[in-house]
């Protein structure tokens, strides 16, 4: 089957699923409100249900209190949220658009209708009508998977189908549980209010009546958390979806007899044997929020590892068979007191100028993180292109997620406007000091071995300037993260911060003899001297809140000791500190030439202009509010008469 075949059923499967499981809960949750009129009601559920997802940000800057109606707006029609019922119902069709020749009429002509149907309700259509419209969203989506099991072949299409399913049916129960109610484990609900919630969870998963048939007594967070986690046989549990994963995956091996298509099995596998044999007691044990954050890391992994594998483009790496991952108890590096969670949104914006018509244009960005690195988690990617591309994409030798945007011909000026959403989390010690940690190498889909940046390149070169000090610098002893740290204090000594001076092609003798530049040419300096004193350490390109433009810093391998793991650790020579929360990583590689933000080529003598701007919006959670104030933006744009260099 042709990859792109098999990703639209896959993501048919999630987009309906989502909208399924958004449509049902906001349903209950209406309900459940209609019988409180205590603003404070709909604070604390409706705040719960967009934090949950990781769409709090995002309402809030739109600038409206957490009311009922506004709510429902947001995740029904709002057209700037990419989880709004509109946009998924939309998503699902586009995806079946594209493989009409691979799906049954009947299930195209369903999918049509809905979509067609929801470009016509309003504000007040959901207004007048919620409960209604949202039950027609269930209905609808119980419809579709029933019409695609009794009218399609049960060929792989179906199992990528149900593949796609079950990972995402998964991924909502676990955030299900990620409940206030639920975290308390009281062993009974003696409030009339608690009651209502835990009934109003149950009913979220359409759980309710399956409960109550196999739990007789009260209802009570407790057994919730069993039912929901860890029953054998109702279909909307984590373990019984789970086992589903590894039936669907087990029928594509059999078809496969490569050893990287083993990648997903082997997750897959993991998952189902923990939630197999794990027990209600050892959850406690490890913490029940603990335990579903790395049910839902582990949901991730599987979702690129099913991308990678049967997903991807010609051009991909094979996959390599990572060693097995550490058991579901979170092992930290040090003795972290408290983790920072934080919610990053970024838009980047840029357009190629040409003086005159030119043809077979081929783009290549680097603009979008992958869906997970290391503690960072990618919530949303959206982006438009103006005019239209030819679109394809796929996964580098250094793990990054790259898009190839191809026109036969542009007149005058070729536009794309990328929008992302990244949770990331970082733990802070006793003293508010940044705890040591950083990106598990196994953690990162990165098959270039890491003696590999331990080499000079033609942009990370030497001098004699750079050998003098690296001799001097090994010469002073101690660890290799201390080694790291004395780097980072003198390169950030050495060089003056100075826009103008360098240029994308500047070398890191070049800076060093200079004494300035930009973040580029700090983050160039700086690894030259880790690889001349022998320290694996590759370049690192992301976002930034108050940078104003696509930022750089260095990422160097640090060995574990004892027990612990090796671990790439960000280090940010232009600001002198290590990587925070505040860090979104979009891209890794030996130098600025591997991993541009945007590069390419066409036919043609006219010459071109990059205009490149770049927002970032922060909103931190947890204990950061002395750390940052809410929604720090800044923008800027810089005009570069043909590449962009990162400032």
């Amino acid at each position: 089957m042709l990859s792109r075949t098999a990703e639209s059923c896959f993501w048919i499967a999630r987009y309906t699923e989502r909208a399924e499981y958004t449509a049902r809960l906001i349903n209950v949750h209406y309900q459940l409100l209609l019988e409180s009129q205590n603003q404070r009601d709909q604070n604390a559920i409706w705040r719960w249900y967009l934090e949950s997802t990781g769409q709090l940000a995002l309402y809030e800057q739109h600038g409206q209190h957490l009311e009922t109606m506004a709510v429902m707006q947001f995740l029904t029609l709002a057209h700037a949220n990419p989880n709004a019922l509109v946009n998924l119902i939309s998503a699902a069709r586009e995806n079946a658009r594209g493989i009409q020749d691979q799906l049954s009429s009947e299930v195209w002509h369903h999918i049509n209708r809905v979509h067609l149907a929801w470009k016509t309700y309003t504000p007040a259509s959901i207004a007048t009508s919620p409960h209604r419209l949202l039950t027609e969203v269930q209905d609808t989506c119980y419809t579709l998977h029933g019409i695609m099991a009794s009218t399609m072949l049960h060929d792989e299409g179906w199992t990528f189908y149900r593949l796609g399913k079950d990972i995402e049916r998964a991924n909502h129960t676990t955030r299900l549980l990620v409940h206030p109610i639920l975290l308390q484990m009281s062993s009974e609900s003696t409030e009339l209010s608690d009651l209502h919630q835990c009934v109003a969870i149950l009913k979220s998963a359409s759980a309710y009546q399956a409960y109550r048939k196999v739990s007789r007594s009260v209802v009570s967070p407790e057994k919730i958390v069993e039912f929901l986690l860890l029953n054998h046989y109702f279909p909307r549990s984590v373990r019984f979806c789970t086992r589903g994963l590894r039936q669907h995956i087990e029928r594509l091996m059999d078809k496969s007899g490569r050893v990287s298509d083993r990648e997903p099995a082997r997750l897959i596998g993991q998952l189902a044997a923990d939630l197999d044999f794990v027990t209600l007691e050892e959850v406690h044990e490890i913490g029940l929020e603990s335990f579903l954050t790395e049910v839902l890391r582990q949901l991730d992994r599987i979702t690129m590892a099913v991308s990678r594998t049967y997903f991807r483009s010609e051009d991909t790496q094979d996959v390599r068979i990572s060693s097995p991952r550490r058991h579901l108890r979170l092992a930290h590096h040090e003795a972290v007191v408290h983790d920072v969670k934080a919610l990053l949104s970024a838009r980047i914006q840029f357009t190629y100028t040409y003086e005159a018509p030119v043809t077979n244009v081929r783009t290549i960005m680097r603009v979008a993180p992958h869906q997970h690195y290391g503690n960072q988690r990618r919530l949303d990617v959206r982006w438009h292109m103006d005019p239209p591309a030819d679109y394809r994409h796929y996964t580098d030798a250094f793990g990054n997620l790259v898009w190839q945007m191809d026109h036969a011909r542009v007149e005058k000026e070729m536009s794309c406007t990328v929008d992302i959403r990244v949770e990331t989390q970082t733990g802070y010690l006793s003293d508010g000091t940044l705890a040591m940690q950083g990106t598990d190498p196994q953690d990162t889909d990165c098959t270039v071995a890491s003696s590999e940046f331990t080499r000079l390149t033609h942009l990370v070169d030497r001098s004699e300037a750079l050998v003098r000090l690296s001799e001097r610098l090994r010469g002073g002893g101690g660890s290799q993260g201390k080694l790291a740290e004395v780097i980072l204090h003198h390169v950030h000594a050495a060089l003056r911060y100075e826009p103008g001076r360098t240029h994308v092609k500047t070398t890191a003798s070049e800076a060093m003899a200079l004494g300035s530049g930009v973040c580029q040419d700090y983050t160039h300096v700086m690894l030259a001297l880790c690889r001349l004193v022998g320290l694996p350490a590759r370049y690192a390109s992301g976002l930034l809140p108050g940078e104003g433009q696509m930022h750089a810093w260095v990422e160097v391998l640090l060995p574990g000791s004892g027990q612990k793991l090796p671990m790439w650790v960000g280090y940010d020579p232009t600001h002198q500190r290590r990587c925070d929360e505040r860090y979104i990583t979009v891209a890794v590689g030996r130098d600025y030439q591997d991993i541009a933000p945007t590069s390419g080529y066409y036919e043609g003598e006219a010459k071109n202009r990059l205009d490149m701007a770049v927002s970032v919006t922060l909103e931190s959670h947890g204990p950061t509010e002395r750390w940052y104030s809410n929604h720090t933006q800044a923008t800027a744009s810089t005009t570069y008469p043909d590449e962009q260099q990162q400032q």
